[in-house]
């Protein structure tokens, strides 16, 4: 029977791998932004400026390969393997969860991981986040996530929740939370509680000193400085210019507020539509946390159910404050999904419990189910100041009544 099982997870992740790069196939648009390239130009060697971990991987393979790596081409051939290595390690991480879980789960579970593949495949294929630092990010998140799920070398997750915020202070508030929580579980429910417990606390402890020294010690950078990022920015663009705007806000700390204004008008239109149109979704999540809460009988599991259903909150800050909402709402769905799969891998009774409940609500009404399956592939890809383009036209038709932006 075992043997029977690891053959249909087998056969299932050959077709969702060929399933991904069908998505992958059709929403690739082989172009990067000069806003994506743009960030390849910041490298440690001209300081600790912010978001400069990539740059300066980058800069080392300039060193060490015989290749000018500070041309477009080569900067879409070093995205394109990045990204294929975070494919592959996802891809790894589904066939993991499937041999980890119940045999009961498969199905349920084998959707969510058809319904991710769309999400996070088709994110990170169009122009707009294809090299973004938000794939480094995911690529950290899903390197702790296959460590913890295999039990091995779970140490490295402290570097790497650091590694994470060096990449973008934003890991903190998007990604850093499916790490933390799924720590804060073990830690609560394992029997190596000090393990995790310590882990968990150095992985905070470190991810916050790094966000801190992000904020507080980058101070604005000489004129010289400014002009060689500048000049490598024409040298990775497709259209011979940098993302002004981006050098400008990271290196000379200009606050780009009164810019982002109109964004924020946008987006304010936008957010109550999307809401309204993943209501099936909400209610699936509203009646998955009450079912948690209500099976919790002691304390662990009731700190348990209430960090896994405030885990997402850390993006409310993003929300409010910054105007990519297309990026906020993919990280938020990227939470409620990966803790799911992790915790019905932990065998988490709690979890199980609740899955079971809602998984017969969506059966007894098959239209939801199609539902809930067809939406997210008419919804992608996710933008990023725009959740997506469906979103971004009706804001627009909604703004030539209103005249608001």
């Amino acid at each position: 029977m075992e043997r029977d099982y690891k053959l249909k997870v087998n056969k299932f992740i050959i077709g969702l791998s060929i399933f991904y790069f069908l998505i992958f196939i059709k929403t690739y648009d082989a172009e990067m932004t000069i806003y994506n390239t743009s960030l390849l130009a910041f490298s440690y060697k001209y300081g600790f400026i912010p978001r400069a971990f990539i740059g300066s991987i980058y800069n080392l393979l300039d060193v060490i390969l015989p290749v000018d790596m500070y041309t477009y081409a080569m900067a879409m051939r070093f995205i394109e393997i990045v990204t294929a290595l975070f494919f592959a390690i996802m891809i790894l991480i589904a066939r993991k969860t499937l041999l980890m879980i119940d045999r009961k789960y498969f199905e349920p579970v084998g959707v969510l991981w058809i319904i991710y593949g769309v999400l996070f495949v088709s994110m990170f294929s169009t122009k707009y986040n294809f090299g973004r630092v938000d794939l480094f990010m995911m690529l950290i998140d899903a390197i702790g996530i296959y460590l913890l799920l295999n039990r091995r070398a779970e140490w490295l997750i402290i570097p790497l929740s650091i590694i994470g915020v060096l990449i973008h202070e934003g890991f903190v508030f998007m990604y850093l939370g499916v790490l933390l929580v799924a720590l804060f579980y073990r830690c609560l429910m394992s029997d190596k509680k000090t393990k995790y417990g310590l882990i968990l606390g150095l992985s905070f402890v470190g991810a916050s000193i790094a966000f801190l020294l992000i904020h507080f010690v980058r101070n604005p950078v000489d004129v010289d400085t400014y002009l060689a990022i500048y000049r490598e920015g024409r040298k990775l663009s497709n259209i011979d210019m940098p993302h002004v705007s981006l050098l400008s806000a990271e290196l000379l700390c200009v606050n780009l507020a009164d810019i982002e204004k109109t964004f924020h008008k946008e987006n304010i239109i936008q957010l109550p539509i999307f809401i309204c149109m993943i209501v099936p979704y909400l209610l699936f999540a509203f009646g998955f946390v009450k079912n948690m809460f209500n099976k919790a009988e002691d304390i662990a599991g009731k700190l348990t159910s209430l960090a896994i259903a405030l885990g997402w909150m850390t993006l409310l800050p993003n929300y409010l404050l910054k105007v990519d909402y297309g990026r906020w709402v993919f990280a938020t769905f990227n939470y409620c999904i990966m803790i799911l799969i992790m915790m019905i891998g932990e065998g988490n009774e709690i979890v199980e419990y609740s899955l079971d409940i809602e998984v017969s609500k969506i059966k007894k009404h098959p239209g939801l189910a199609s539902l809930m399956m067809i939406y997210p592939i008419i919804s992608v890809p996710f933008w990023d100041v725009y959740i997506n383009e469906s979103l971004k036209r009706m804001s627009d038709f909604i703004n030539m009544y209103l005249h608001w932006y």
